[in-house]
């Protein structure tokens, strides 16, 4: 099994963006969408209300009628070509515990997504990509916690976004001390040159032969 691990240096970035871009591009990945229990004030500011109504320690599910629920990211990463999708729900305290039974319901030979941060705070991922925009300068301190994990920095750039914007996302990431290859993206953008030199260092990080994933 492979793991390609989707962070962001805030909410709002595009990390599903560039999740769903690699899902479309890549025939045969699968997803682990992982939801976090936190005590207090959701730091999402979400209404999935799993806070409000979990009760054991973690819970997984493949059951279609909670992964293909409209809206999820679950049912977007099935919509844009997950071959598998896992969703695991999780008290923060046993986080490490659920993402280990939740790759199990995987496969030897799967490569699976796993997008947002939790991840890295208790596992190694084989190919680590964080996500940064223009517009967006926060930076959480979560993320901070995994740089030294980082193998690739993606900008995903707004048609609208500026060479200087862009530059100065750039210049945000060195302060945090992420100085790893930087590939600027635009997902909804066809035959946009800067997005296939990014699909090619993926598949060349992964140690895949150039043809085998493309769809």
């Amino acid at each position: 099994m492979k793991i390609i691990s989707i962070t962001g240096t805030a909410s709002g970035v595009g990390k599903t963006t560039v999740a769903q871009f690699l899902l479309r591009h890549f025939t045969g990945l699968s997803a682990l969408k992982i939801t976090t229990k936190h005590e207090g004030n959701c730091p999402r500011h979400s209404d999935c209300d799993l806070c409000e109504t979990m009760v054991q320690p973690y819970k997984i599910s493949v059951d279609p009628l909670e992964i293909n629920q409209q809206g999820k990211d679950t049912s977007i990463f099935k919509n844009s070509g997950a071959r598998k999708v896992v969703w695991l729900q999780t008290h923060s305290e046993f986080l490490e515990t659920g993402i280990a039974n939740a790759l199990t319901y995987f496969n030897d030979n799967d490569i699976v997504i796993v997008e947002g941060n939790s991840f890295l705070h208790t596992h190694d991922a084989d190919l680590c990509v964080l996500v940064t925009t223009p517009r967006e300068m926060k930076i959480k301190r979560s993320t901070r916690q995994i740089i030294p994990k980082i193998d690739i920095a993606v900008i995903n750039k707004h048609t609208r976004d500026t060479n200087n914007a862009i530059m100065e996302s750039q210049e945000r990431l060195h302060l945090i001390g992420c100085y790893a290859p930087v590939f600027i993206v635009n997902p909804v953008l066809e035959n946009y040159k800067p997005n296939e030199l990014f699909i090619k260092h993926i598949k060349e990080a992964l140690g895949q032969p150039l043809s085998s994933l493309t769809s």
